[in-house]
């Protein structure tokens, strides 16, 4: 009887020699590369930069204090609801009481966002 061929552990040391070069290959990268590989490796969900929290944050605290004015100004929302509308209120409300909440969620959102980017920054430079 002949052995089977040993496709198997040649495919084997093939993907090794493959992870080695890949290994020394990620050694040569520059930092910036490095990073990048990290990133996408990474992977742990949606992970935004920090500046698109800080902008959101800004834009929702914006119309939450301007349905503020809005609703003591009695002002028509948006021109097509006007104050006497029994779904005047409850709409200016929905907003004040959401978006205030909603604005410091992302805003601390956005705080642990650039720390970690900062944290980051610093292993790569070494610190």
């Amino acid at each position: 009887m002949r052995s089977p061929p040993r496709r198997c552990s040649l495919l084997a040391q093939a993907e090794n020699e493959q992870r080695t070069t890949t290994k020394a290959e990620e050694d040569d990268l520059p930092i910036w590369a490095r990073d990048e590989v990290e990133r996408q490796e990474k992977e742990d969900g949606l992970d935004l930069p920090f500046g698109v929290y800080l902008l959101a944050s800004a834009i929702v605290a914006i119309a939450a204090v301007g349905s503020i004015f809005e609703f003591a100004n009695k002002n028509a929302i948006f021109g097509t609801v006007p104050p006497s509308s029994p779904f005047y209120a409850p709409i200016q409300l929905t907003f004040a009481l959401t978006g205030i909440p909603s604005a410091g969620f992302l805003f601390l959102k956005a705080i642990k966002s650039a720390n970690r980017e900062a944290e980051r920054q610093d292993r790569a430079d070494g610190f």
